[in-house]
């Protein structure tokens, strides 16, 4: 019988308007309980202000049970996520999205009396500057836009990241038995379908159960709003449309049956997404120089800037550096995120080792600012970051005249990267039309010089 898939029960907590989506968040999270099932809420910070505004203390106990997350201050109300970074840097991002979310990340872990285990993706609003934050933090990051083939959980940014692949989304289906049976019905087989996927390293089954607002509303609070860059004042905030109260105990029915499913399905693990965190937050803590040079003899082979298994392209180059400025048997492994800007073309051709080896001084105390320089300064020349990184990688394996590709800016697995962020952004109802997302998809193409696979801690 296959392993059974670790899976977490999400549900994105965030309707600033309608008191009545406490209720649903309440009866959700004792209902799991009582079915002994964990669930990982994803809370909007001013969501959590408002239950203490309420007096809602009833539906913060009932939560305690579960994991919690941060799912930014307040989700839909410009400026979004990707609209703080549009024009920063990444280096710059982090520091606006803190400035915009310091507070109502604090609050929401005062209110919630616990630490936030990391941060939900609101709605298709993604920068790689959030993941960076997170990775300052120590937290994880949910529904994130980054993967690679048959790996859903990777770092970047040095975070740990989970793509939002999964199943289910319930929303609209617990207020109607047949909707819900013929999503039930769905559900089986897209676990089928997940479970005999090809898939490696650490892996998460994000079964989404559903927006508790979306449950007793037929729309989303926030569409009815901030649609399309609508950022009206808070008194002209208006409530969706809701259903019938009388049909509360058919949601309820149909969500019990949900959790009874879930509880007796022999495919899934039910965990929280933080016990996932924990579980796959490990990192090899150095490398042999006989691995490093196995991984040189590929840079040499391939003429590209990679990553492998266990290290990002940039801790791999520093891990390259410390070889050749001071040989050993053994290296830690460094930390540090991609350049913020983009590296040159050019000048890559017929290079002297001894001063390719020697500019690894220069990338090593460049690297002590946290970030990858974009240039390397080589016997008088210019060489973008990662033409340096092939020309020393041919250098540590004893060739007198190296070279690197001319324009080789980042890691390959970049431009997919950016192209799934380039699809997801437009898509969400809330950005503005003909957002100029330039400068944030170069952002994301930088740090993947701090991409790779995750791994379960007794993997590594």
């Amino acid at each position: 019988m296959p392993a059974r898939i670790p899976t977490a029960l999400c549900f994105d907590v965030e309707d600033l308007v309608a008191p009545e989506s406490d209720d649903a968040v309440h009866w959700m999270a004792e209902m799991l309980a009582q079915h002994g099932l964990t669930g990982s809420f994803m809370i909007v910070g001013e969501k959590a202000r408002l239950w203490e505004r309420r007096g809602r203390r009833d539906v913060v106990e009932a939560l305690k049970k579960h994991h919690l997350a941060f799912h930014s201050t307040w989700h839909s109300v410009h400026p979004t996520t990707s609209e703080i970074c549009l024009d920063r840097d990444f280096r710059d991002g982090i520091e606006a999205l803190w400035d915009w979310d310091r507070e109502g990340f604090a609050d929401a872990q005062r209110i919630l009396g616990r630490p936030l285990i990391g941060w939900a993706r609101t709605g298709q609003s993604w920068s790689p500057s959030v993941m960076g934050l997170m990775g300052r933090m120590g937290r994880g990051y949910a529904y994130s836009l980054v993967r690679l083939p048959g790996h859903d959980v990777c770092w970047y940014a040095n975070c740990l990241g989970f793509h939002g692949t999964g199943v289910g989304g319930f929303d609209a289906t617990f207020v109607d038995d047949q909707r819900f049976e013929e999503k039930l019905a769905q559900t089986r087989s897209d676990i089928d379908a997940f479970q005999q996927a090809d898939r490696r390293g650490a892996q998460w089954l994000c079964f989404f159960m559903c927006h508790p607002t979306r449950v007793i509303h037929s729309e989303f609070w926030d569409a009815v709003n901030f649609a399309r860059g609508a950022n009206p004042p808070r008194a002209d905030w208006k409530p969706a449309a809701r259903h019938d109260p009388a049909l509360i105990p058919t949601m309820q029915r149909n969500f019990g049956r949900l959790c009874e499913f879930l509880r007796g399905d022999e495919r899934l693990e039910i965990v929280g997404w933080g016990d996932l965190i924990r579980r796959y937050d490990g990192q090899r803590p150095s490398a042999t120089h006989a691995e490093l040079l196995e991984i040189a003899r590929r840079v040499a082979d391939e003429r590209q800037v990679l990553f492998t298994d266990h290290f990002t392209a940039g801790e791999i180059l520093l891990l390259f550096c410390r070889a050749a400025v001071a040989p050993a048997e053994r290296y830690p492994r460094p930390t540090v995120y991609g350049p913020l800007t983009t590296p040159p073309t050019g000048g890559g051709s017929d290079l002297d080792a001894g001063d390719v080896k020697n500019a690894a001084h220069a990338v090593l105390a460049a690297s002590d600012s946290g970030y990858l320089p974009a240039s390397v300064t080589v016997g008088g020349r210019s060489l973008g970051l990662g033409t340096y990184f092939v020309a020393l990688a041919e250098a540590l394996l004893g060739q007198e005249r190296v070279s690197g590709p001319a324009d080789a800016p980042y890691p390959v697995a970049a431009e997919a990267v950016a192209r799934d962020v380039a699809r997801a952004l437009p898509q969400w109802i809330i950005h503005p039309e003909n957002m100029d997302l330039t400068l944030l998809l170069e952002q994301t193409r930088l740090q993947c010089w701090t991409l790779k696979p995750a791994w379960p801690r007794d993997e590594l």
